[in-house]
């Protein structure tokens, strides 16, 4: 079959080594002539594909549980490309006085939206590591929830769009914490756990949770038209994995000076794939993803993983 043959599958990328080889062209999809475009706005990206201007995008969990909860034709494959620990993006002024979680209780803490998947992270591992429920810290979110959401009884939410970035806001003393899913550009802040790297390492060796942020989604409609493609992308993600974790052990390849170390460092913590696609060995986070899911009032009614991904056949 040639070229002009193969059905077209525009995908909607991320800004990361674990796409660049689907974007660059190093791997392709046997049976379709893939075009992948990578944005390095998340949120725009996601804005492309909800449009219909792509068939499949690297999407938000958070707003993709939600989604399918409610019957959107939405189907995602357990391709997990963008992931964080998110213990350090709780971020407060440099001059703050708060230096451990317990004291977010009662705070003003602005966020994105609820939506957001590193804020369903940051609010559930609060509230399981530290004891600090939703209920107890006054959200500020600079966006309304686009859905009906239940929050938790007694959960203080407000919309506040405001001007400037929420970093900018934080260091005009608008709020006393913010959480987001990077880090703010402007000087003044700090993180609010000072040594959240030893803190995310001890995390994960005690619960085996490298949290998800995204997931490979696609249109319905496509996959109805074009079921092989849940597949077909799946071994291309990988493969594309597999990529960008030799270029990781390439001491040359990087432009930090001492990057062998970060990476000897990782694997022995993390061990050699802690980017794992499938859903076996990524059981614990993404029940704890539809858990906090629930509990914080995103899902219109009870999911689980099967209802959330497509079986693909995974290797061993």
């Amino acid at each position: 079959m040639s070229d002009t043959q193969r059905p077209v599958l525009s995908f909607a990328a991320g800004y990361h080594l674990r796409a660049k080889p689907l974007c660059d062209g190093r791997v392709k999809i046997k049976n379709f002539e893939l075009k992948a475009v990578e944005f390095e706005d998340d949120g725009y990206g996601h804005e492309q594909f909800l449009a219909g201007n792509y068939d499949a995008g690297e999407f938000s969990l958070a707003n993709y549980c939600a989604l399918k909860s409610r019957g959107e034709p939405y189907m995602a494959i357990p391709v997990f490309p963008n992931r964080k620990f998110r213990h350090s993006y709780i971020f407060v002024r440099d001059d703050s006085s708060l230096k451990e979680p317990a004291q977010l209780k009662g705070k003003r803490v602005g966020i994105p939206g609820w939506l957001n998947t590193c804020g369903l992270w940051a609010r559930g591992i609060l509230s399981d590591e530290y004891g600090v429920r939703p209920q107890e810290i006054h959200w500020i979110s600079r966006r309304k929830t686009p859905l009906d959401v239940a929050l938790p009884a007694g959960t203080e939410f407000a919309v506040a769009p405001g001007e400037g970035t929420l970093a900018a806001r934080l260091l005009k003393g608008e709020f006393d914490a913010i959480i987001v899913p990077d880090f703010p550009e402007e000087k003044g802040w700090r993180r609010l756990l000072a040594d959240s790297k030893a803190v995310e390492q001890d995390y994960y060796r005690r619960t085996g949770i490298f949290p998800t942020s995204h997931a490979i989604t696609f249109h319905k409609a496509y996959l109805e038209k074009y079921p092989a493609a849940a597949q077909e992308m799946f071994t291309a993600c990988c493969e594309a994995k597999t990529l960008a974790l030799r270029d990781d052990a390439d001491a040359t390849y990087s432009n930090f000076a001492w990057n062998r170390q970060v990476w000897e460092e990782q694997r022995a913590v993390m061990g050699t794939d802690p980017w794992r696609y499938g859903i076996k060995g990524n059981e614990k986070a993404l029940n704890t993803l539809i858990r906090y899911a629930g509990e914080q009032g995103l899902l219109k009614k009870r999911m689980t993983i099967a209802d959330l991904f497509i079986q693909i056949d995974e290797p061993g």
